[in-house]
């Protein structure tokens, strides 16, 4: 009797161990994260290659692997913030498609894109989130952002990376435009990171494509205060000034609240513009001379 009895203990000290050692899953905390995956969105993996595990954490088995471009379905709510390349993200249940079979499996949310866009060729250009450098700053945080141009054979055939500072933005969009004028390139993409609240910034980013190679081109930011200040920056390509195809011009305003103790607001303005000659490979900053 003693010794089915200390076998019955053997049995359930094992089940709790295995228990213990199975990564224990949380709902994330209800926050914006430049994501904004819902149940039921779809989303496009980023990463070069992505696990897809049976629980929320590293610590799961891994099922299944994913290359960029392959779509997710999201399944589930956001679980187990964790630190991978050195920023925060959750867990989602998603659910993919190996051959013809429908799998579901857990994906860490930093291996998605956080936008997608198509071209007239079929191409899925894409951007994400590499690694955060800085993470010491928790007050603005430099994000190495990367893009990705994948053919329809979902090959990867372009890709570059610029540092972006997040600091409070809470969406994300992009879009593939026309070359705007500029010689050698075929279209651009814009990348914007878009700030709600005041203080906090909107800043689009620009990146040239030649069919091989991208090509940085100027940025632009907006920010303001309501009743304190704004600041905005406006793009203008050759195809909008017609002036010369050759440049790029950005437009400055500054404005500054006279007497914020005024029912009816009024600024000073200070306006300034930058130029920019275009060689076909790098955007340079023209220097008047006054």
């Amino acid at each position: 009797m003693l010794k089915y009895i200390f076998v019955a203990l053997l049995i359930v000290n094992a089940s709790y161990i295995q228990a213990q050692e199975a990564p224990a899953a949380y709902a994330a905390a209800d926050e914006f994260n430049l994501w904004n995956k819902k149940l039921n969105d779809t989303a496009y993996v980023f990463a070069d290659i992505a696990y897809l595990r049976d629980n929320p954490s590293l610590k799961g088995s891994v099922l299944d692997s994913l290359t960029a471009g392959s779509k997710v379905v999201i399944k589930s709510e956001a679980y187990n913030n964790t630190l991978i390349k050195d920023f925060y993200a959750p867990w989602y249940k998603v659910e993919y498609t190996v051959g013809k079979q429908k799998r579901a499996g857990f994906i860490w949310l930093g291996l998605l894109a956080l936008g997608t866009n198509k071209d007239k060729e079929n191409q899925l250009w894409m951007y994400g989130f590499n690694k955060y450098p800085n993470r010491s700053n928790d007050e603005a945080h430099l994000a190495l952002c990367e893009v990705k141009i994948l053919n329809p054979s979902q090959h990867v055939v372009g890709r570059t990376s610029f540092l972006t500072e997040k600091g409070g933005q809470t969406f994300t969009e992009a879009k593939v435009m026309n070359n705007m004028g500029l010689m050698g390139l075929q279209a651009i993409y814009r990348i914007g990171f878009l700030g709600e609240a005041c203080g906090v910034a909107t800043n689009h980013y620009y990146v040239g494509w030649t069919g091989t190679e991208f090509l940085r081109l100027p940025e632009k930011s907006n920010v303001g205060d309501a009743g304190v200040f704004y600041h905005e920056e406006k793009l203008i390509f050759p195809s909008e000034h017609k002036l010369d195809s050759a440049l790029i011009i950005k437009d400055i305003t500054d404005g500054e609240v006279i007497d914020p103790n005024q029912k009816e607001l009024t600024f000073k303005e200070t306006k300034k513009r930058e130029k920019y000659i275009w060689n076909g490979k790098i955007a340079s900053q023209l220097i008047e001379m006054k």
